[in-house]
């Protein structure tokens, strides 16, 4: 299956790649010192896989760089596509859904920040900033703009800031020419076009090369695909059954409403009796 694989074809655009880049501190703090405009003396990865499945069991939820600084402020970062044929790429959404999504996704994942920063114990006064940052191989709002930032702010008075520490950014790659940060429109157009002209972005691609020539990260992106292919798989099986079973449960009711004893609806439902008595 992943013989045919030309891994170098493979830009930073993909999610294994980018996550895999960023973890090498000094890029990443270049990153987020760019896109923020804020000076990163340190950073440091949150390992979020086991902690998110522990405060929020609803929905198990990987961030793909999850970084905090040593004042407490944490930037989760993202890259977005929707090129659903790309190689090792998983997601299979379109540009409209996506789109569609990624405000609200935005707001989930402010969400688990602030349940992850704030232990049992402390203050809300003890958050720190909080910045989602989701780096898009499309236009997310169509207005052509490079950068949308957004924070809360009054609507009768838009001078007036929440204050609620958190900040959304979208970068839009396809817009690198519209911005006059050089250093911005610079990453835009590596991310886009994957041409380097800048010190930076020479680091990253050096970076990314090398690790996509490396046989430990093609086993592991290999692996990861799989697993993430698998658990999708699982997830749309289950999704039928539980749809059988709630049409089993339909069944049940309606018999049940004309009269049927309930050990007869169990069996004709190949339900058990328990489940069948809480319908009645």
């Amino acid at each position: 299956m992943y013989k045919e694989i030309d891994w170098n074809a493979i830009t930073i655009k993909n999610n294994f790649l980018f996550q895999e880049t960023l973890r090498n501190k000094s890029l990443c703090k270049q990153f987020l010192e760019r896109v923020l405009h804020i000076q990163v003396k340190t950073i440091r990865y949150m390992e979020t896989e086991k902690t998110m499945k522990a405060q929020l069991r609803s929905k198990n939820t990987r961030l793909d760089v999850y970084v905090e600084d040593k004042y407490g402020n944490v930037a989760d970062i993202e890259m977005q596509t929707t090129d659903n044929k790309g190689i090792l790429n998983y997601d299979e959404r379109d540009e409209k859904t996506v789109i569609s999504e990624l405000p609200l996704r935005t707001r989930y994942y402010q969400n688990i920040i602030g349940t992850n920063m704030l232990r049992k114990g402390m203050h809300y006064r003890e958050l720190k900033k909080a910045y989602v940052i989701f780096i898009c191989t499309f236009d997310p709002y169509k207005l052509g703009l490079p950068i949308y930032h957004f924070t809360y702010r009054c609507d009768e008075n838009r001078n007036l800031h929440m204050g609620d520490l958190t900040e959304n950014i979208f970068l839009n790659v396809k817009a690198a020419d519209k911005t006059d940060d050089e250093e911005l429109a610079a990453f835009l157009r590596y991310v886009n076009k994957q041409v380097a002209t800048t010190s930076f972005t020479k680091q990253l691609d050096k970076e990314a090369t090398r690790i996509k020539n490396n046989d430990d990260w093609r086993t592991k992106a290999m692996t990861l695909d799989m697993e993430i292919k698998d658990m999708k798989k699982r997830e749309r099986e289950k999704g039928k059954q539980e749809g059988l079973k709630e049409g089993k449960f339909e069944i049940a009711k309606a018999l049940l409403d004309d009269g049927m004893e309930i050990s007869k609806v169990a069996k004709l439902t190949k339900l058990s009796v328990s489940e069948v008595t809480a319908l009645a």
